[in-house]
């Protein structure tokens, strides 16, 4: 404290006093005045000569500029991560990139061996050009079949639409006809006889005259009885056409139809039948082949993941495994590693960001987008900027039973010689409280009912009185409630 501070809190502990004692005489003047003044000339030589303690602060207003200051460690904004793809498989790594090299996009990182892929993909060439045969035999055993099934069907129908035909014209064409012709043959033989019947008898009454020698007459009655006879034959014949030969003949044609009509239907269903397994062991065939191409693309792209190459640019830095030992090394070239392991990591070093951790006393002073100031300790020399990013929403317990939130800054410069894990000290500039009436931050201390300090009377004395606390910087905390400005409060002395 400058000693134009100290005098002005010597004035104001004076004008205290002096209050005090004008209270004391206007109650009683006499007894008041003499006491007043005996106890006064003592007291204001003491204060003289005791002046006031070493440490102690004389609460004044100005503007308060809060800086957090945390220790970080600069990491890559993004970060790709690169290795064995392929799960399941352990690979052994031929080649590596670099450690340290400054990558670009599809530049090659890793090269593991692709022997063990190359010999699926042998395998399954040689099952697929196998399976393809196959496939092509059983296309054209389809295709066949469909050639005789057309073929076999066609003549079926053919002979059914015959048979159908042929039932057709015998009985509407062939039947009637020949019954007519049996009937009219029937007719004739009917004219017939009757004719002979009429000749014979016309020849008896001649017969017995003598007129007629018994040889016609003999002639005659044979011409009879050989037309009766033929009648009896003609009608026979007409019966047995009608009622059973033509009948027959109808019924043999139609089970011949039917059989014919059987037979086609019971071959198409055959050659469906045939089909659908012959299309049945052609799809086999075909998903046997597509399964084996489906395996020769896995192990063609095996084999092109075993090359691994950069998406984006970064620097190379190989990632570290635990050896037979249980020691942790850095994965080298003949190592090898399981699927899904990391092999190298590029982090991009266009966009670096500093990630450090700050006090949970010191949170409430920040906010994202705010300014930073930081110093790399490689570079200690160079000023940097940044502008504070994320503040964590979970605090975390230190060895000392405080808490403390995580941070992100991210950084407005970069260089290629920056490097993830070096060490970052940075100062986060927050917002600037004007006419603040502030104390230093030892002077605040606490109990049960909250922050106090001790303000030093105008007696000298001290008496603890509570306080609302604001803003503060690294060396002052603003009071918002509590406190005038000039009085004084004790710093060094316990509470």
């Amino acid at each position: 404290m400058s000693r134009s501070e100290e005098w002005a809190s010597l004035g104001g502990r004076l004008r205290t006093a002096a209050s005090e004692f004008q209270a004391r005489v206007r109650k009683r003047p006499v007894l008041a005045g003499a006491l007043g003044l005996a106890l006064l000339v003592p007291f204001l030589l003491g204060l003289i000569l005791t002046g006031r303690k070493t440490g102690d602060f004389v609460v004044r207003r100005g503007s308060l500029s809060p800086r957090v200051p945390l220790v970080g460690v600069v990491n890559a904004v993004h970060s790709d991560s690169y290795g064995a793809v392929v799960p399941g498989v352990e690979l052994k790594i031929l080649w590596m990139v670099e450690e340290g090299k400054l990558v670009a996009p599809g530049e090659k990182l890793i090269q593991f061996d692709p022997a063990p892929f190359q010999k699926e993909l042998d395998t399954a060439r040689a099952r697929a050009q196998e399976l393809a045969g196959e496939a092509d035999q059983a296309r054209l055993a389809v295709s066949a079949l469909d050639l005789k099934t057309s073929a076999d069907l066609h003549s079926k129908k053919s002979e059914a639409d015959l048979s159908e035909r042929e039932l057709s014209t015998f009985v509407n064409t062939t039947a009637p006809l020949s019954a007519q012709e049996s009937a009219n043959e029937v007719e004739l033989r009917e004219r017939t006889l009757k004719e002979a019947e009429t000749k014979l008898a016309g020849l008896e009454p001649f017969v017995e005259k003598g007129y007629v020698s018994q040889e016609e007459y003999r002639a005659a009655l044979l011409r009879r009885d050989q037309a009766a006879a033929d009648l009896r034959l003609a009608r026979a014949k007409h019966a047995a056409l009608v009622q059973e030969t033509n009948p027959d003949l109808i019924r043999r044609k139609s089970e011949e139809t039917q059989a014919s009509h059987a037979n086609l239907q019971l071959g198409t269903e055959r050659a469906r039948v045939e089909r659908a397994q012959l299309e049945a062991a052609s799809r086999v065939a075909t998903a046997r082949l597509d399964e084996a191409r489906r395996q020769i693309a896995e192990a063609e792209k095996k084999i092109a993941a075993s090359t691994v190459v950069a998406r984006a640019p970064g620097l190379a830095v190989h990632a570290e495994l635990f050896d037979k030992g249980g020691e942790r090394r850095k994965i080298r070239v003949g190592d090898a590693v399981w699927g899904g392991t990391t092999v190298v990591t590029l982090p991009d070093l266009s966009r670096l960001e500093i990630e450090g951790r700050v006090p949970e006393s010191e949170i409430h002073l920040l906010m994202a987008g705010q300014e930073a100031q930081v110093v790399l300790d490689a570079f200690p020399n160079r000023e940097l900027t940044g502008v504070l990013r994320t503040i964590g929403s979970v605090g975390d317990a230190e060895k000392n039973e405080s808490r403390s939130f995580p941070v992100t800054i991210a950084l407005n410069q970069t260089d290629p010689r920056f490097r993830p894990g070096m060490i970052a000290r940075a100062t986060v500039l927050c917002s600037r409280v004007d006419h603040a009436l502030f104390v230093p931050i030892e002077s605040v201390h606490s109990d049960e009912k909250g922050s106090f300090v001790l303000v030093i009377t105008a007696l000298g004395r001290t008496e603890r009185r509570h306080v609302t606390l604001g803003t503060n910087s690294s060396r002052y905390v603003e009071v918002r409630s509590g406190l005038r400005e000039n009085e004084t409060v004790r710093i060094t002395a316990e509470p």
